[in-house]
């Protein structure tokens, strides 16, 4: 560098010189102030350092490594076996799920058959229904008792369904709310026989039946219509030549039957109450065997909707609903016509659709508008 420097103005002695004076400068400022230093551990390297040789010769030795992330496990691996047990066991679960393969449940007439009931029946309403004077929509059973095996859930009860009130029945679990459906439902605790009552408990069977014709099916007047429509018109087809008029007049009959139900208004309505909870259009022409359990629950609940019965009773109808659902089907009972008795946790539907609120108690049920709040606070 120097040489390039100083060109031909400097000879080699001069550079040199020049390169031992700044070597004792560089001693004197590692040494001190004194210059002292000791150069007896210097060592003149036989051949320049390469470091990229160094770090590939460390790299290439076997060394270990401390990273819990490549540290080998040393032995053999011990498994739990009621972990993996638990394990296969949802596997199962999931492959029979995506098989079709349902377990069997607990079928609706043995929980029937375990729970009781028993009432005080009035002779003279009974004489009335038998002779077919009694037409009235109010339900009043006195004096009637639940057990469910030897558990005794209500005894000496009462209670009374106003035609076109709403009911909320709320209490803790156990106490025999949902038996108390089941017991009205089922016929073990007697009702006036031209009162309809409907239990949405089960979910539909899966079947190639779309979700729109699953609903409409369950209006039995206007299937037994449309199907006796078909067969005479088959009959008056081929008879033409008779003039049968006495088909004629009965297809006639069945046209009239027809427009006063408005059954060509069926397909809408029914179209709208599975909207409502969350079928859409594609949705609503699916076959029921495509839907998940949820689902057909919600067409369950659509088929009770579209029926209309007297007395309608519904189990915590909230748990299989998603929010928007849920508002939609808090709007349609609240202009619900005829009796409604719901079963339900959630307050906010409690305050929003029942108009009266019953809590069953040990000896009997009371009514209490306002203890919804209590109760969930509680």
């Amino acid at each position: 560098m120097l040489h390039e420097i100083s060109g031909d103005s400097m000879d080699e002695n001069e550079i040199r010189n020049i390169c031992s004076r700044l070597l004792e400068v560089m001693k004197c400022e590692a040494g001190g102030m004194n210059g002292d230093i000791d150069v007896s551990c210097a060592k003149v390297l036989s051949a320049p350092v390469q470091l990229k040789m160094v770090a590939q010769d460390y790299e290439d030795k076997s060394v270990e490594v401390s990273s819990i992330w490549m540290k080998q496990r040393d032995g053999q691996l011990q498994v739990d076996q009621k972990k993996l047990e638990k394990a296969e066991a949802k596997l199962r679960q999931k492959q029979e799920k995506r098989e079709g393969i349902e377990k069997p449940s607990t079928p609706l007439q043995t929980l029937l058959k375990a729970a009781t009931a028993s009432q005080a029946v009035s002779k003279r309403e009974t004489r009335l229904e038998n002779k077919g004077g009694s037409r009235v929509q109010d339900i009043r059973i006195e004096n009637f008792d639940i057990a469910f095996g030897e558990k005794s859930l209500l005894c000496g009860a009462d209670i009374t369904l106003c035609y076109g009130r709403r009911y909320g029945l709320v209490g803790r679990n156990g106490i025999g709310k949902t038996t108390l459906l089941r017991m009205l439902s089922s016929g073990q605790l007697k009702i006036p026989s031209h009162i309809s009552v409907l239990h949405v408990e089960q979910e539909v069977v899966g079947d190639d039946t779309t979700a729109l014709d699953s609903v409409l099916s369950c209006d039995e007047k206007r299937q037994w219509l449309l199907d006796e429509e078909k067969r005479l018109t088959a009959l008056v087809s081929k008879d033409c030549a008779n003039e049968d008029h006495s088909l004629s007049e009965q297809l006639s009959q069945v046209y009239a039957e027809l427009q006063h139900i408005e059954a060509d208004r069926a397909p809408a309505k029914a179209s709208v109450i599975l909207a409502g909870l969350g079928f859409t259009p594609a949705m609503q022409q699916r076959k029921t065997r495509e839907f998940s359990g949820g689902w057909r629950m919600r067409i369950a609940l659509a088929r009770a909707l579209f029926t209309k019965p007297d007395l309608l009773l519904l189990d915590e109808p909230t748990n299989m609903l998603d929010m928007k659902a849920i508002i939609w089907l808090e709007s349609y009972l609240q202009d619900w016509p005829s009796t409604l008795l719901v079963v339900s946790h959630d307050r906010l539907f409690l305050d929003s659709v029942p108009t009266d609120i019953s809590r069953p108690i040990v000896f009997g049920l009371c009514a209490d508008r306002h203890f919804a709040l209590s109760f969930a606070k509680n």
